[in-house]
């Protein structure tokens, strides 16, 4: 029998007081993913070591990979997705994010912040307030960015330009981040294997325990939120990504561990394309793949 559990944040975390919900332990069998295509690239350029992804429209994604490191953009073309250009990064990618115009990284090794730009995927480096280590990041509403910042464990608000507006301590080490139509946004904390929801003014709102899958514990490791309030889960070491509802608890299952077409290995992180479709970075098998969302409530 579950029951909401109310726990106290350790007493050194500043993220505030709210309530530990855990998703249902007993995962509904609703399946929420179909695969649909991996994205490998060619034989002379494919991917190795994918770890964020970030969705410009129904047509065109992109991918960060740690081999090299570089981005890889694909689009559509007829029925399938191709290679279309790769381009350096300055450092390994801690986070991909599509603002409404570009792709923008957070890169480790002092790669700090950084917009590809135009057809030519252009680099150029965003300024960041001085002893920022930037991890995850995502894009908010109007071209607004959210940064996490390792140093301080917070979230900053960041203009499109990467001018400082706000910052949220969020008491733990962030894997990713998802923001929200209304200003919040989504936080995964692996080493909690839970989800936090935080509201437009950076309350703490929520804090969703993900369950454990054959006793292993989650570690959430990517976050896409959709139009209805839902938000998709990567689990790491489950191989496997969860949908969780407005209240956090698990309404259905994507994908499963494993090596073929459809299944993950250590995914690394997920976007949501406009039209519904899903892309999940599969770290440990190469390659990139593409859901198509099932089952009731798809998140159109």
């Amino acid at each position: 029998m579950n029951r909401p559990i109310l726990l106290l944040l350790a007493a050194g975390a500043t993220a505030g007081l709210a309530p530990v919900a855990p998703a249902s332990a007993q995962v509904s069998p609703l399946r929420v993913l179909a695969f649909q295509e991996a994205l490998k690239g060619t034989d002379e350029v494919s991917l190795r070591w994918p770890l964020a992804v970030a969705a410009a429209s129904d047509e065109e994604v992109a991918v960060a990979d740690a081999s090299g490191p570089r981005l890889l953009r694909f689009r559509k073309v007829g029925v399938s997705w191709q290679l279309d250009r790769t381009v350096p990064m300055g450092g390994a990618p801690a986070g991909l994010a599509w603002d409404g115009r570009r792709y923008v990284a957070s890169l480790r090794q002092g790669g700090g912040l950084v917009a590809f730009e135009g057809a030519d995927l252009a680099e150029r480096r965003l300024p960041l307030p001085r002893g920022v280590v930037p991890g995850a990041v995502a894009a908010g509403p109007g071209g607004s960015l959210l940064l996490f910042d390792a140093a301080k464990r917070s979230v900053l608000r960041l203009s499109p330009e990467g001018a400082a507006s706000g910052e949220v301590a969020v008491g733990g080490d962030v894997s990713a981040l998802a923001a929200t139509a209304a200003g919040g946004f989504f936080a995964a904390v692996p080493a909690e294997g839970a989800v936090r929801s935080f509201d437009a003014s950076g309350k703490l709102s929520a804090t969703w325990k993900l369950p454990a899958s054959e006793q292993v514990p989650a570690w959430p490791s990517g976050l896409a939120a959709e139009p209805g309030g839902n938000v998709l889960v990567v689990d790491r070491h489950a191989g496997r990504v969860l949908l969780l509802d407005a209240s956090g608890q698990v309404a259905g299952v994507g994908a499963r561990r494993g090596w073929e077409p459809g299944l993950l290995l250590f995914p690394a992180g997920i976007a949501r394309l406009p039209g519904g479709l899903v892309l999940v970075a599969d770290e440990g098998n190469g390659r990139a793949q593409l859901f198509r969302r099932t089952g009731s409530g798809t998140g159109q």
